[in-house]
């Protein structure tokens, strides 16, 4: 039972689905006499889902019919990292004006094997070798060299093709990299390994073990390659493409960045390294030389080395080397932008403080970008190098380092003959020192900046509120203006409520959504909406006490339904589960009780003063008891729910524990209704639902909750590399697409469940009396049936697709920053310009992050730097106001 499989069965699921729906629309047209434009309005719906679901079942039953081996899926993915990397080296100006002779001696032998080991490792391997190669270097001496030997280091020198590069700050690790990377990519045979860089500060080895990590990259950044856990119907336990290009050894780790593992974690990681990549497989290993000696010999604990690796260690950048790449970038030896660097040349190869600042390629960019002129740049309008050189301002490299990376910023943005700039320096920088203060203080020191955790700067009560008013609006206007537009249209007066209630329909969408605090705020904003539409119309005041009881009644009780379901849908790990837990909620159990009671009291207009009152208790009792007994989970739930991943195509994938879940708690409205009404039956002798209109209304709201907790989008198989912005714009597209695909789904459902109990019956209790100014209880006729059906399939559509994807809660954030004059309103735009026209931040697959850790810290920092002696005025708040950005 393979992928192909588990997604043609939602393709099944939604022909059953849609099929019934149209059964139940066809059993009501005829059931009515319906003419026959009538009829084929009926059937519209279901149509829509046939057809949906027939598509998609063939869909999938072609991509199975048309896979990819393992072999030509590595051959595709070789092309997708080649173009990406490429790309990204001409972006970041690794080979303009030429590339820089970085060079490389062999590390201290601390941090690598024995020679006589490695060769020894690697002649017991099962190659069939007699004699070991001759390109094997004989001592660790011969693993030295420059620029582009690096790659006939890595596959000729070391015998065991396990390379560990060291450097100090801002050495050109990744730099060398990316050449070794693109270099491998190029000499790549068919069916080969394919070198792919894996950046790891993104990776938490207590947390996720390294295949799953790097899965995981690799299914974002290459989408196509398989699926990371994607929001909370995705629990796949079949080995996707990335996982099966893992497993084969089909794909050669360069990992970049050790030292940005938190320290605590690094002998971790380096241990399970060494588990998940054993001995026979290739790998290239990227660290800061302290941080690795720690990790190697550290104060406590068992010493932990890369099994099977050499080390080399870069050197610093020669004064020769320097002064010609200096002289270059600024067009030749014999201009007059060159000779302004005189000064600091005649330096280079002393003691003075700017000599061993520009010794890294890092600090040598920062110059050149600081004080050279761009093409059609008038030099003589930037600050000059030899200030560079005065001891009195520059006493330490320090200082020299603070005031490039102080001058950087400025500098990328300042006019640009070719490419002008929406923001002025003072608005890039402000944004800047925000992002770096959110990803340094909200994300914990995280270096990955990625568009889905922008929404962690937006407090959870601001996303509850807002997607809460936006469900109750939506409700509103499905279930109210449309049902009686619906009714008019077709000659048919019933008031304005032909549709659903609007609190009922929002508060189960909210908390779907966002549960407890998101459902109340739907419930209320759609009731209210609701019942101002009846005052202003209708002129039934009581109809607006009835909508403000029913939006915190079904909002509650929809919270714990969605928040629960939610929850119940995804397995945790053991270690994730709260430890301890609150066995009873008091809180909640007072707002139960307060939400229900006044939710059957509300109807004392249509049932009479007693019958409330007792269907007021009864009601009262049993929301108290369930939010008093799954409360706190619920709300704790709600108020911490993780952020959706972002998802990249419309291929189902199907949870049945989720279906299961959702199908059993949705169910539970129908049935906790039935009772209580049976219960006031029973005291007062008022009429109650029957048994066929509790099944019909349960199995429609069980399959509604199943249904959007099943279904989720998942990645496309296309194996291209997605940047940040085209990765946004596939999980806004997949929102719309989940939104009509469960939609449908869900208005599939309620038009069989009550089609059936109508072509059965003849006709559906209407409910307390609603929908008439006389407030005598009417039958549900078929617009009431269509209307429920477009209703609940619209805003919980809409639920579904709000509790899955990330783009709508990111939406929220970059509005609520922008409101804030925190970041620009375009903040896409920002970032791409800021990667690919300033050089500022570095594009990871679909993540940016700043050009260099140092360049992050350092605008994270609480105070600018400034030259010594002068004031050192306070860093704006993040609070403090971004000004209004200046058109291009």
């Amino acid at each position: 039972m393979g992928t192909g499989w588990r997604t043609r069965r939602v393709g099944v699921l939604y022909l059953v689905l849609a099929v019934g729906g149209m059964a139940g629309a066809v059993c009501i047209a005829f059931r009515s006499d319906l003419r026959v434009a009538e009829t084929a309005a009926a059937l519209l719906p279901s149509v829509g889902g046939l057809y949906l679901s027939w598509a998609a079942f063939r869909a999938d039953r072609r991509e199975a019919a048309d896979g990819y081996g393992l072999d030509r899926i590595a051959d595709r993915l070789a092309v997708a990292v080649r173009g990406q990397w490429e790309s990204e080296a001409g972006v970041r100006r690794l080979n303009d004006p030429y590339p820089l002779p970085v060079s490389w001696q062999t590390a201290d032998p601390q941090f690598s094997e024995s020679w006589s080991l490695l060769r020894e490792m690697a002649g017991d391997w099962p190659s069939g070798r007699s004699a070991p190669p001759p390109g094997w270097a004989r001592e660790p001496a011969g693993l030295a060299g420059t620029g582009g030997e690096i790659t006939e280091v890595f596959l000729e020198r070391v015998p065991t093709r396990r390379l560990v590069v060291l450097g100090s700050p801002g050495s050109g690790k990744t730099m060398l990299l990316i050449r070794l990377l693109l270099a491998l990519v190029a000499e790549r045979a068919e069916g080969s390994p394919v070198p792919v860089l894996f950046p790891l500060a993104s990776w938490n080895p207590a947390e996720q073990t390294l295949e799953s990590w790097m899965a995981e990259r690799l299914a974002r950044d290459y989408s196509g390659l398989g699926a990371p856990e994607s929001g909370h119907a995705d629990h796949t336990g079949h080995a996707d493409h990335a996982r099966a290009l893992l497993e084969h050894r089909l794909i050669l780790p360069v990992l970049d960045g050790f030292d940005e593992i938190p320290e605590p974690f690094r002998a971790m990681a380096l241990d399970s390294i060494n588990a998940a990549l054993p001995l026979g497989q290739p790998l290239v290993l990227s660290s800061r030389v302290t941080e690795y000696g720690d990790t190697l010999a550290p104060a406590r604990g068992v010493p932990v080395k890369l099994s099977g690796a050499t080390a080399v260690e870069l050197r610093p950048l020669d004064a020769p080397d320097i002064a010609d790449y200096l002289k270059r970038d600024a067009g030749g030896q014999d201009t007059t932008a060159a000779a302004r660097w005189d000064p600091v040349i005649r330096l280079l190869g002393t003691d003075a403080p700017v000599a061993r600042t520009l010794t890294t390629p890092l600090m040598l960019f920062l110059a050149r970008t600081v004080y050279n002129p761009r093409p059609g740049e008038e030099a003589t309008v930037l600050p000059t190098p030899a200030d560079l050189c005065d001891p009195t301002r520059f006493p330490d490299t320090e200082a020299v380092r603070a005031h490039l990376f102080d001058a950087y910023v400025p500098a990328a943005y300042r006019p640009h003959p070719r490419y002008p700039c929406r923001w002025s320096p003072q608005q890039a920088e402000h944004a800047l020192r925000y992002l770096a203060r959110h990803l340094q203080h909200t994300l914990g020191g995280a270096t990955d900046l990625a568009w889905w955790q922008l929404r962690r700067a937006l407090s959870p009560r601001i996303a509850q509120v807002v997607t809460g008013a936006v469900l109750g609006v939506v409700a509103w206007v499905a279930a109210t203006v449309v049902g009686r537009l619906t009714a008019l249209l077709a000659g048919l007066d019933s008031g304005w409520q032909t549709g659903p209630p609007a609190a009922v329909v929002a508060g189960l969408a909210g908390g779907i959504a966002g549960g407890i605090g998101c459902g109340i705020v739907a419930g209320l904003t759609g009731g209210i909406a609701e019942g101002v539409t009846h005052v202003l119309t209708a002129g039934q005041l009581e109809w607006l006490r009835t909508a403000l009881a029913d939006g915190p009644a079904y909002g509650f009780i929809g919270g714990l339904v969605g928040a629960l379901s939610s929850k119940l849908a995804v397995r945790q790990p053991a270690a994730s589960r709260p430890q301890h837990r609150r066995a009873w909620d008091w809180r909640m159990c007072a707002l139960g009780f307060t939400a229900g009671a006044a939710l059957w009291f509300s109807f004392r207009h249509s049932y009479g003063s007693t019958a409330a009152a007792v269907g007021a208790l009864a009601n009262g009792a049993v929301y108290a008891v369930a939010g008093g007994a799954v409360g706190a989970r619920a709300s704790s739930l709600s108020a911490r729910r993780p952020g959706a991943i972002p998802t990249v195509r419309t291929r189902w994938a199907w949870n049945w524990r989720g279906f299961a879940v959702g199908l059993a708690s949705g169910s539970a409205i129908g049935v906790t209704h039935w009772t209580v009404l049976g219960i006031q039956s029973l005291l007062t002798g008022t009429p109650s639902y029957t048994f066929t209109t509790m099944l019909s209304f349960s199995s429609a709201f069980g399959l509604a909750v199943g249904i959007a907790h099943g279904l989720a989008g998942k990645p496309a198989d296309l194996t291209t590399s997605v940047g940040p912005a085209a990765f946004l714009e596939q999980d806004r597209k997949i929102f719309h697409r989940l939104w009509m695909g469960v939609g449908l789904a869900v208005g599939a459902a309620f038009l069989l469940c009550y089609g059936v109990e109508y072509a059965v019956r003849g006709g559906i209790p209407y409910g307390l009396g609603r929908g008439t100014t006389s407030g005598q209880a009417i039958s549900m006729g078929p617009l009431h049936i269509l209307n429920r059906g477009l209703a609940y399939g619209l805003t919980v559509g809409l639920a579904a697709a709000l509790s899955h994807n990330a783009w709508w809660h990111y939406t929220l954030a970059r509005h609520h920053l922008a409101a804030h004059r925190h970041l620009p309103l375009d903040l896409t735009a920002f970032l791409t310009d800021a990667h690919e026209r300033r050089g500022v931040l570095r594009q990871l697959g679909t993540i940016h992050q700043f050009r260099h850790i140092d360049l992050q810290h350092h605008l994270a920092a609480p105070g600018r730097s400034q030259e010594p002696g002068a004031a050192h005025p306070p860093l704006p708040s993040p609070r403090s106001p971004l000004p209004p950005a200046r058109e291009p």
